[in-house]
């Protein structure tokens, strides 16, 4: 048997061991082997012209000794601020000190495990790197303006080779680019200039509707001039305050006489037209005897509906004469109502080519519901043929001429909620075609009217026979005070 000294003796140095081997194993689990994260290069050397621009790519991998990389952390602030990512490569906009064109930015990257160990000693790398001067030009694409009410619109196209998210504003200026200057944020590519009115009178200031905002923006844009040219300036700034040059684009705004406004948009004989109705109105006396008139409508009005809208506004009589239906009334489509709304009226004469759809969309606001048809063939007017009033005080006319586009229509009828219908007059008409020219029988209706249900009054009127070709009686300008005074209100 083993004494009992002998047996303490054993358990003693047993419990030692184990306490010790106990420790050793302890240490090495609780030991922890942060990763290691690297960067492709360990420095970058480039001067001058060599520089990189502010928009750089970066490239990193980490190795993790316990587990695997779960991300990494990136700063390129000098580790004030990190950002995750599970990326190994990344584009980076990097920020110069305000006024300085050349610096060395360091990107720091660290990694993190799947045990949330992050490597204490982050790789690094400095991008010597250079600030490009941003540009801007007008985008005339769809047309330059030189002539205008004041509401037109101007686009630009601003770029910066460090990267959009580098250009920190525009600035636009009217007139003078000390005194009258406005800062827009950076994403505007375009602006709406609609003059600001107090009443009737003109403020000299612009409101400008961004991009295709509806708002005014919440600066407004002093300088305005009328009738004389306008300079509009434009720059734009990066983030280091470095900017482009000033460019410049020139208009002629046109100051609104009394609202009373003729469009003459024919394709050819425009003297012709527009002195016939021009005349017309001068007639009338003193209320009509002051009007605008535009004689491009490509060259003057806007391109988009909203700003042409703002344009109308101006007005509250119109006296519209156009040989091209598709453009005149796709036009009046988009951007009336605003008019109408306020209160506007509009004499509209139309020649409506035999191209045109019967049930064309544009047609929906007016008093044509849709064209009388007439297959293979087309409608005429000889020198002579009447056009007839179904009621009222509208004497009968006569044409001068051969009429080659008169258009019958059927015109809606009864109301439509906010509009009902009438008819006024008929013409005298020819069907064209193979065979010779025959009387034509059918529907003959030429002019019908739009009456605003909520004051009954009429507010809009078509007529697709030209005026100025029917007055062989010696009476279109009583046919025509009957129409825009009697009728119209003008």
């Amino acid at each position: 048997m083993y004494s009992k000294h002998l047996i303490y003796l054993i358990v003693f140095l047993s419990a030692a061991l184990f306490a010790g081997c106990k420790k050793e194993f302890e240490g090495e689990r609780d030991a922890i082997n942060p990763p290691e994260t690297y960067m492709v290069v360990d420095s970058i050397y480039r001067t001058g012209d060599a520089r990189y621009t502010t928009t750089v790519v970066a490239n990193w991998w980490g190795i993790a000794f316990d587990g695997f990389i779960k991300g990494y952390e990136i700063s390129t602030d000098n580790g004030a601020t990190w950002l995750f990512t599970t990326k190994q490569q990344d584009v980076f906009l990097l920020s110069l000190p305000v006024g300085a064109d050349t610096a060395d930015i360091n990107i720091l990257v660290r990694a993190i495990d799947n045990r949330n160990v992050t490597d204490p000693t982050p790789a690094s790398l400095f991008y010597p790197v250079k600030n490009s001067i941003p540009t801007i030009a007008f985008d005339f694409s769809s047309g330059e303006k030189l002539s205008s009410f004041p509401a037109f619109r101007y686009s630009w196209l601003a770029k910066d080779a460090d990267g959009a998210a580098d250009l920190s504003r525009i600035e636009i200026a009217l007139n003078d680019t000390v005194l009258n200057r406005i800062n827009l944020p950076a994403n505007t590519t375009a602006a709406s200039f609609i003059a600001e009115q107090a009443g009737n009178t003109f403020t000299g200031a612009y409101q400008l509707f961004l991009n295709a905002q509806t708002i005014p923006f919440n600066q407004k844009l002093n300088g305005a001039k009328f009738d004389t040219i306008n300079t509009i300036y434009i720059r734009s700034i990066d983030r280091t305050g470095a900017s482009s040059s000033w460019v410049n684009a020139n208009i002629l705004v046109r100051k609104p006489k009394n609202g009373l406004l003729l469009i003459n948009d024919y394709t050819g004989n425009k003297n012709t037209i527009t002195n016939f109705y021009a005349n017309q109105l001068i007639a009338l006396g003193t209320t009509t005897a002051q009007f605008d008139t535009v004689i491009s409508f490509l060259d003057e009005f806007p391109a988009d509906a909203f700003t042409t809208s703002k344009a109308l506004e101006f007005f509250n009589r119109i006296v519209w004469v156009t040989d091209n239906p598709t453009q005149s009334l796709g036009t009046a489509q988009t951007s009336a109502t605003s008019f109408f709304n306020k209160g506007g009226r509009i004499f509209m004469v139309l020649e409506i080519p035999s191209d045109v759809a019967l049930d064309a969309p544009f047609f929906s606001f007016t008093p044509i519901q849709r064209l009388v048809e007439n297959p293979g063939r087309s409608f005429r007017m000889a020198t002579g043929d009447r056009l007839i009033a179904y009621g009222g005080n509208y004497p009968e006319l006569r044409a001068t001429s051969i009429i080659t586009f008169p258009r019958p229509f059927i015109s809606y009828s009864g109301t439509s909620g906010l509009y009902s219908y009438d008819s006024l007059a008929r013409a005298e008409l020819r069907s064209f075609g193979p065979g010779g020219t025959v009387a034509w029988t059918g529907n003959s209706n030429v002019m019908s009217k739009r009456i605003n249900t909520q004051n009954n009054k009429p507010d809009f009127i078509t007529l697709t026979v030209p005026l100025h070709l029917m007055n062989g009686n010696n009476n279109v300008n009583t046919f025509f005070r009957e129409a825009v005074i009697n009728e119209l209100s003008f």
